[in-house]
């Protein structure tokens, strides 16, 4: 029903950002006001124009509280009409949110036809009520509406756990605290702040609590309302909804319950019992950032001796079994806080105690325990434990530092029988420190061309003849000086960096040899070192080939040296990588055999060209015949496997003599020359 068709009311926009100029007014507007369409053209027309100075303040101050709260206005004052004379007229209207003002205007002896509008608008909504009860008695929500005047909240259905009267009305809902009666009292001062915000202003709401009014047991329902205004702002009624959301709550919890469950899975290792490294890191953490002040606290990186030993001799069972008493001993520890098993044998935990001496106490008396324990289930085994333990400083925040300090401090005693916990120290730190700055400063080193390529001469050693050379690599210093390889080639070797270091020499070594064969010199090969780490890469050889194909380089000038410590991993793996580099036309050697991890048995049937003798085997062969005769019998069996032989380190005339008259003639060592810079070896064997 359109009230408006019925009044005698104008209508105008006043746009509040262009100073309160009315921008459009219909008819009815301009015969209440005697203005016309040409007054307002133009701007020329402004709401302060038709204000008494009584009421423009008040005025003003209305409109702006009504923009700010984003409800109606209603108000009743004298304005001035175009030809001076005062109209006491009825306003109400909004503001949107671009400052304008939409007004209704009529005159006051207009009242009577509003209160009439009013009263039809009554039967109206009296009528769209009855259809809502009829929409109510068919659904399980609940609809009520509440009178504020009245106090008294009417429902659309009765309820069954609560006193109503005869007309389904509960009244002093409010004032006489009924609402108190049915309301979980968990939820009674959260219900009661929404009532009073739905009652302060007109606005829409909704709510989860809990009541018995419909139940025996308190059941979760949901409110949702929208709260009425009258002219003036002043809420006179509330409207809403009751839904039951037991089943969703239920469905909820439910899926609460299940999610942590999957977490648990997520953050527990399922042999054990303890943390994973994932959930570990976590809490950790949390212990870490909320120390108490009085407590030692240290992080304790463990693992068990000849752990494969059980594995390989009782079964997998066994070995799991030992596992799950090592989990048991940890949490057994009187200093115990938390732990994780981080993969295979390697446990972490976090332990606390009054004192530094009580705490390093109870984790040997953790470690003796399960020694004995071990020594009862398997009499003829010696099953011991590693670790070592960072004991925290104050400041320390950092779990993750804290756990690679305590696996530093477990290496330094991993060979030792009678250290039963290593505890990180100072000398530690500044080993740390410096292998991290080797592993931080190696690319930049790289690129600023300070990792160098040194070649030292491989020599004929009865004519005394260059036949090749092999490429080593130096690390120069800001000041001149060099790092010597044992300073930075075993930390590369550890963090894995030796890879970038291995394929810079390499290529190094192609760019020189294309050089010379570019500059006309007679070509000698050169070889190069790889590191175990290489053979464990799936691409190791098809990586050589490839990089060695963006050179003009004869592959077989190309020595590829395999340190015999390969040997000790997967031979098989080790032997395709070798007949794949030998197919492509490299040569292939053993660096340092005869040191312990190879044997002739297995050399018998590897594909390499080449071997080299440790010089470990030479160092007494002037003074002893017993070493003479054992290098002797080992050649003849080397060679017996087609192997060509040449032996490092010679630095004595005497030494060479030796081995030429046994009929070896390839070695190198300081009796020829150390290794020297590129430039160097240039201009001393090449010719340059």
């Amino acid at each position: 029903m359109d009230v408006m068709n019925k009044l005698e009311a104008g209508v105008c926009r006043i746009d509040l950002k262009r100073g309160g100029t009315v921008i459009f007014g219909d008819e009815d507007f301009f015969r209440i006001t005697g203005y016309t369409m040409g007054d307002i053209s133009g701007g020329r027309l402004s709401v302060s124009a038709v204000l008494t100075d009584e009421n423009r303040t008040a005025t003003k101050e209305l409109m702006q509280e009504a923009m700010e709260k984003h409800h109606a206005f209603s108000l009743r004052q004298s304005i001035i009409r175009k030809d001076g004379t005062p109209v006491f007229v009825h306003c109400c209207g909004d503001i949107d949110d671009d400052g304008v003002v939409r007004v209704i205007i009529s005159e006051c002896n207009c009242q009577s036809k509003l209160d009439h509008a009013y009263s039809e608008l009554q039967r109206e909504i009296e009528v769209q009520t009855e259809k809502l009860r009829m929409i109510a008695e068919d659904t399980e929500d609940i609809y009520f509406d509440y009178s504020v005047s009245e106090d008294t909240v009417t429902l659309m259905a009765g309820l069954t756990r609560y006193r109503t009267d005869g007309r389904n009305r509960i009244p002093n809902y409010t004032r006489g605290m009924a609402m108190k009666e049915f309301v979980h009292k968990d939820d009674y001062g959260r219900f009661v702040e929404e009532v009073g915000k739905a009652l302060v202003s007109p606005c829409r709401g909704s709510l989860d609590f809990r009541t018995k009014a419909y139940d025996d047991d308190y059941t979760w329902y949901n409110i949702s309302y929208v709260s009425f205004g009258d002219a003036q702002g002043k809420v006179y009624s509330v409207f809403g909804k009751l839904s039951s959301i037991q089943k969703i709550k239920n469905l909820a919890n439910r899926i609460d319950k299940d999610s942590q469950y999957i977490q648990y899975l997520i953050d527990t290792d399922s042999l054990t019992g303890l943390l994973n490294r994932k959930g570990f890191s976590g809490k950790a953490q949390e212990i870490l950032d909320s120390r108490d002040g009085k407590s030692v606290y240290g992080v304790v990186y463990s693992d068990i001796n000849d752990f494969s030993y059980v594995n390989e001799n009782f079964g997998y069972e066994a070995g799991n079994e030992m596992l799950r008493d090592f989990a048991q001993c940890l949490k057994d520890a009187s200093s115990y806080i938390l732990s994780c098993r981080i993969y295979s044998d390697f446990f972490v935990g976090i332990y606390k105690a009054p004192t530094r001496d009580e705490l390093i106490r109870s984790i040997e008396q953790r470690n003796i325990s399960f020694t004995a324990l071990q020594k009862e289930r398997y009499p003829a085994s010696d099953i011991r434990v590693s670790c070592g333990m960072y004991i925290l400083p104050d400041d320390e925040r950092d779990i993750n530092t804290a756990i690679d300090n305590a696996n530093l401090a477990r290496k330094s005693v991993k060979h030792s029988s009678s250290i039963i916990c290593g505890i990180f120290s100072k000398r530690m730190k500044m080993q740390k420190i410096y292998e991290q700055s080797i592993c931080n400063e190696l690319h930049s080193a790289i690129d600023k061309r300070q990792i160098e390529m040194f070649l030292q001469p491989k020599f004929h050693l009865e004519h005394r003849t260059i036949i090749g050379a092999e490429a080593l690599a130096r690390w120069r210093n800001s000041d001149g000086s060099y790092k010597m390889p044992f300073e930075f080639i075993p930390v590369l070797e550890k963090v894995g960096y030796i890879d970038e270091l291995d394929f810079f020499i390499y290529a190094e070594t192609l760019s020189t040899l294309e050089k010379w064969k570019r500059d006309g010199k007679e070509l000698i090969p050169i070889s190069v070192n790889f590191s175990q780490h290489h053979i464990t890469q799936p691409n190791f050889a098809e990586n050589i080939i490839k990089t060695a194909g963006s050179y003009e380089v004869d592959n077989r000038l190309v020595e590829i040296e395999i340190t015999e410590s390969c040997f000790s991993g997967d031979t098989q793996m080790l032997f395709q990588v070798m007949a794949r580099l030998r197919a492509a036309g490299f040569k292939v050697s053993i660096d340092d055999f005869g040191i312990g991890y190879s044997t002739l048995s297995v050399l018998m049937n590897a594909p390499v060209d080449i071997v080299k003798i440790d010089k470990s085997f030479i160092d007494n062969i002037e003074n002893s015949n017993i070493d003479r005769a054992y290098v002797s019998r080992m050649c003849n069996l080397i060679e017996t496997a087609k192997k060509d032989i040449i032996f490092e380190g010679v630095e004595t005339d005497a030494q060479a003599a030796i081995l030429c008259k046994s009929g070896y003639t390839k070695a190198q060592g300081w009796l020829f020359d150390k290794a020297i810079p590129l430039k160097d070896f240039e201009r001393k064997y090449m010719g340059y």
